[in-house]
């Protein structure tokens, strides 16, 4: 059985070099996701029929959905989903229907497709402490990167 599930579901394979950049950002993480394509302005149902497949398994899961101008697909997905539901659009100036979703669509926004893959992490490391270990071992190197600017650039 697998120990997690993190699938990218986009409303159109245009955004796939945005998906690109998600799944190298949690490559850095040692994560693995699988992608769909699924409009859910022009197939709902098959929106809904992925998500009752994701609720249906006993595999903890995390969703990142992918669309643009108006996202209908995050309120979708996180209505109908018992898994967590991360917006991470591929036009971080046209975010505004990720954040204005209806009473009952739970999702979040992420902008940046690192700061997307952190958070998966984050999540996912209450189930594998690998993950724990790889953002506690992140952190450290930034502030070892900080630590050195600020020696080297005091008078």
């Amino acid at each position: 059985m697998k120990e997690y599930n993190v699938v990218i579901i986009s409303g159109s394979d245009s955004d796939l070099p945005h998906i690109k950049k998600i799944q190298d950002e949690l490559g850095k993480f040692k994560i693995e996701s699988n992608i769909r394509i699924c409009s859910a302005h022009k197939q709902p149902v098959a929106c809904e029929n992925i998500v009752r497949e994701l609720n249906e398994s006993s595999v903890p899961s995390v969703i990142v959905s992918i669309a643009g101008a108006t996202d209908a697909l995050s309120g979708v997905l996180s209505f109908h989903s018992v898994h967590p539901v991360i917006s991470c659009p591929p036009d971080k100036s046209n975010h505004f229907s990720c954040v204005d979703n209806p009473p009952g669509s739970s999702n979040s926004t992420i902008l940046r497709p690192a700061n997307l893959a952190k958070h998966i992490a984050q999540i996912l490391c209450l189930i594998n402490k690998d993950f724990k270990k790889i953002i506690m071992e992140k952190n450290q190197e930034k502030i070892s990167k900080l630590t050195e600017a600020d020696t080297a650039n005091k008078a």
